[in-house]
């Protein structure tokens, strides 16, 4: 997605880090080199250090100490668990914006839900794309109750890693199934003004996923 923000040689790292763990090109469970990853990168191992600093604070990596890093291997359990703390936050975001939000965030909200639901293609392409724009839109209604807390309660149980594993193999399945309007039927029910219909929503659009991820974590156990 485009910034006006310069791109440094470490957010280039970062990006490139990204790419090869959505592509699958990255080992689960296996420490990786921090040469390889620079040399992957294109970059010094130093800005590759600095990514994957940003990498761990969003789940994506973890850091055992004396060993390594490596991108962390999910449990069936682990992965349930974290949907049910999303969903805990997210319902709580839906009631208290149906309550309270202003024309501005509405169809900001509006805008970014039509740029998400846009996304149709499923090749591989498109996929970090997706999840960018999912992630942000799910972010922007957390902030837009004016509960800062609840944005970051978002960012600190990783929603970022969720969403992105969930991109990889889930959500182009998804977009078949759910229509064109999926996010913008969401954010529709959310300002709605009627806070039953807000949680109701939200309620199933994360448990859409959660089905869905346990299905592809069954067949891929299986």
């Amino acid at each position: 997605m485009e910034s006006s923000i310069p791109q440094t040689v470490s957010d280039k790292a970062y990006e490139s880090i990204l790419s090869a763990i959505a592509q699958g090109i990255l080992p689960k469970g296996e420490f990786l080199s921090q040469r390889d990853l620079a040399s992957l990168a294109g970059t010094s191992v130093v800005s590759v250090r600095e990514a994957l600093k940003k990498l761990e604070s969003e789940g994506l990596i973890e850091a055992v100490p004396r060993w390594g890093v490596r991108i962390p291997i999910e449990t069936r359990e682990s992965l349930a668990e974290r949907y049910r703390v999303r969903e805990a936050l997210e319902v709580m975001a839906a009631y208290l914006l149906s309550q309270k939000f202003d024309a501005e965030a509405a169809e900001r909200l509006r805008g970014m839900a039509k740029a998400c639901d846009k996304i149709q293609e499923k090749d591989s392409e498109h996929v970090e794309e997706f999840y960018e724009r999912h992630h942000q839109l799910h972010l922007a209604i957390a902030e837009s109750t004016g509960i800062g807390l609840l944005k970051r309660e978002l960012e600190r149980m990783h929603l970022r890693c969720l969403l992105f594993h969930s991109a990889q193999e889930t959500w182009t399945r998804r977009l078949e199934e759910e229509g064109e309007r999926w996010h913008a039927d969401l954010i529709e029910a959310i300002l709605s003004g009627d806070p039953g219909t807000a949680q109701e929503a939200m309620h199933k659009h994360v448990q859409f996923g959660l089905k869905h991820d346990l299905e592809i974590f069954d067949e891929n156990e299986g």
